[in-house]
């Protein structure tokens, strides 16, 4: 009879594995890769060629920190909008992450970290961002949706420098 209870106790046991596992978020699921593609990786940062270094902070470890790169009002925060997006695994409290330019301009960054990595940002029922988030100029929170004239930053001949500080969901 005892042998009976531990083989049950073994199977669910076994079951409940396995259904917890499958239930992981990609980021902490065992030896998964995060997910970064070839054209997603940032540039080599140099203050002396024209681009936009970017200087995130109040990162935390794990999961991807997103960086995208708007260079109109015309959809902005929406994929479509997006001239470039750089990905990175967030591994450290401050990250910097640099893209080369093609000319001097006006841009914004918005960046997010996707601590799951699924490469989505999450929002709460209300529509802010679920995940720590962030703009170039930092704005502080808008009534309603973010302006690009809020995040906007114009570009010299050598690019820009500039600090985006998460904010916590």
């Amino acid at each position: 009879m005892k042998q009976n209870s531990f083989n049950r106790f073994k199977t669910f046991t076994l079951i409940l594995s396995i259904v917890l596992v499958g239930l992981l978020p990609p980021s902490i699921s065992f030896g998964q890769k995060l997910k970064i593609k070839p054209h997603e990786v940032p540039d080599q940062c140099n203050a002396d060629s024209a681009q936009i270094r970017v200087t995130v902070n109040g990162v935390g470890s794990g999961g991807i920190l997103n960086v995208g790169l708007y260079d109109g009002p015309d959809n902005f925060l929406e994929k479509k909008g997006r001239k470039r997006t750089v990905r990175i695994p967030a591994t450290d409290e401050q990250h910097k992450v640099c893209m080369n330019l093609d000319q001097p301009g006006t841009y914004a960054v918005a960046v997010y970290h996707d601590r799951d990595a699924d490469r989505k940002l999450k929002l709460r029922w209300n529509m802010l961002p679920g995940e720590p988030f962030g703009l170039s100029n930092n704005p502080e929170k808008p009534i309603g949706f973010p302006k690009f004239s809020d995040s906007a930053f114009i570009t010299g001949e050598l690019g820009a420098d500039i600090v985006v500080n998460l904010k916590q969901p």
